[in-house]
């Protein structure tokens, strides 16, 4: 049935029958109204309502098989039996009119999912994905980012919609069709003021030649659009990372996964990062994906920082030994240096470079932000490049929750908040936006949010250790300290059987009148647990113990310039 609808949607049927009958209901009634004056037999009304009705049928078997266009009416082109899921036509609905400059503007949405047992959905997002990265290298070109793209999908909004929201002139749609090692791809590029078809097309090739079809894409795109392209012109747009389609579609899964890391699991990422390169040792964008689902559990305290940092760095430096152009390595790159080894010169050197890669690359701006504020040098300059990262990427609870964390380790709570409330109100249950959100409204006494946030995102992230942590000071700081106590218990027992930051029973005790034991528990940190203990010094939890030497020495040893993070008054 939705195949059917899609296709009566796709030939205007409803519009016409909707028109019809409007216009059949004004007939009917106007011959009610004129005819006896005119003093016409009685049966020329009914004439006149038969005729109505039977010419129904007529019209909206016209309307099925013709379009009408600016050059007159055409035949509507009939999609192949196996095609009749696609959102696309597989030619040109008419010629392309006059573009002007306003037009150089794209959003591409994920391709929609026909095989057969609708389970590619990983891959559908991961050709547009594709695309679209290759578009965002086009300089005079105006991409909409994935993450503000992608946030339509199943949403039901027209491409005019879409379009007007996210401030773009034209939108690529299309679906895949995946069966074994065959492909069926189509694709169509809409105006979207007009509605009208730019272009359309559907490949049908094998798997292996994915890359091709990303290229030809791209480059119909291009001459539609009529922008101008870097390089040579028969230089491919799509390189071929991979001559291994079984990797590749392994590694879509893993970006898959990694997309919605609280929800599917960022260990399940990294288990098809890991196959994907066991199928090609020479595919360098998985081992990015291994390097940063390690940097990343270290970071939140879920893997051991002197295992993770090993594995991380094997990784990132293999990708970079394989595509030294890879922007994707340069971030994981820059991510390892500040978070093992506190080297935030040469990381702001790494994410500078991603940037340069990658324009719009908006979760390297985010962390760019993040390490320059929390370093406490170039602070402004971390706030703004936060800014820039909303503004690549406005859609994103992600992004919008790195900004917020930047201003939280800035002091800027209300700023910090209006950026956490933007992210829940994309996504409510981004973990990360969450805890920000949370360790906020702690620090400026706002309790009984603070707990009712922080709970949720314990709950939501299975018990996390950081945010049972985070928890137990929130607890403290609002006055409850059993329910703070039984944090810092908790995470105590957890520790004999499980790898738990020493940061994390740092900030529980902070707050529940322990000031030595949480120096004792940072300063550990300072020596074996680094990634977890960088970005969260400068939290405003540490009012027991700010003007203590030994915290002032933790702060330097991390390489930051020591400034007042007392929370309000």
């Amino acid at each position: 049935m939705k195949p059917f609808l899609a296709e009566l949607k796709r030939r205007k049927v409803v519009r016409v029958a909707i028109v019809y009958v409007v216009v059949g209901l004004v007939v009917v009634e106007a011959a009610n109204n004129l005819l006896p004056a005119l003093n016409l037999p009685d049966w020329t009304v009914t004439l006149v309502v038969a005729l109505t009705i039977l010419g129904f049928p007529v019209a909206v078997a016209l309307a099925w098989a013709f379009d009408i266009t600016p050059e007159g009416v055409v035949r509507t082109p009939a999609l192949e039996a196996d095609q009749e899921e696609a959102p696309s036509a597989a030619v040109a609905v008419r010629p392309a009119p006059e573009r002007s400059e306003d037009l150089k503007s794209i959003a591409v949405l994920p391709f929609a999912d026909m095989s057969p047992d609708h389970d590619q959905e990983y891959f559908g997002d991961g050709v547009a994905e594709e695309v679209l990265n290759v578009m965002t290298r086009i300089p005079d070109l105006q991409v909409a980012a994935r993450t503000s793209s992608f946030s339509f999908k199943d949403k039901g909004c027209t491409v005019q919609e879409i379009a007007r929201e996210l401030g773009v002139a034209t939108v690529l749609e299309g679906s895949v069709r995946k069966a074994g090692d065959r492909l069926r791809i189509t694709a169509q590029l809409t105006e979207a003021p007009s509605g009208f078809h730019l272009w359309s097309e559907t490949y049908e090739r094998e798997l292996e030649d994915i890359f091709a079809i990303q290229d030809e894409i791209a480059r119909a795109i291009t001459d539609t659009l009529r922008v101008t392209l870097l390089g040579e012109q028969d230089e491919p747009l799509v390189k071929v990372a991979t001559k291994d389609p079984g990797a590749y579609d392994l590694y879509l899964k893993g970006r898959h996964c990694w997309v919605r890391r609280y929800k599917v699991g960022l260990q399940t990422a990294l288990q098809y990062f890991q196959k994907a390169i066991e199928r090609d040792p020479e595919y360098a964008l998985p081992y990015t994906g291994i390097a940063d689902v390690h940097t990343i559990f270290a970071i939140y305290g879920l893997l051991d920082p002197a295992e993770a940092q090993g594995v991380a760095e094997k990784a990132a430096e293999r990708a970079m030994a394989l595509d030294p152009d890879l922007p994707e390595a340069h971030f994981s790159k820059a991510l390892i240096r500040n978070s093992f080894h506190y080297d935030w010169e040469k990381g702001d050197g790494s994410l500078k470079r991603a940037v340069e890669l990658n324009p719009d690359f908006a979760a390297a701006h985010a962390w760019r932000g993040i390490a320059l504020v929390v370093v406490g040098v170039r602070v402004d300059e971390g706030f703004e490049y936060a800014r820039q990262a909303c503004a690549l990427d406005p859609h994103s609870s992600y992004i919008w929750g790195l900004a917020g964390l930047a201003n939280l380790l800035g002091g800027r709570y209300e700023e910090a908040l209006e950026h956490l409330e933007q992210a829940l109100e994309l996504e409510p249950e981004d973990i990360l936006a969450l805890w920000v959100a949370g360790t906020c409204y702690s620090a400026v006494g706002r309790h009984a949010e603070a707990i009712a946030t922080m709970e949720k995102a314990v709950a939501l992230s299975h018990r996390m250790a950081h945010l049972v942590g985070l928890l137990g000071a929130a607890y403290g700081r609002a006055g409850m300290m059993t329910e703070a106590q039984a944090m810092l218990e908790e995470l105590r027992e957890r520790a004999g059987r499980e790898y738990i930051s020493p940061a994390a029973m740092a900030w529980a005790c902070a707050n529940i009148g322990l000031p030595e034991d949480a120096l004792r528990y940072l300063e550990q940190a300072l020596a074996d647990s680094k990634p977890s203990l960088c970005y969260t010094i400068r939290f405003p939890l540490w009012d027991a113990i700010l003007s203590d030497p030994r915290y002032t020495a933790v702060v330097t040893g991390i390489g930051f310039e020591p400034w007042d993070l007392s929370s309000p008054s």
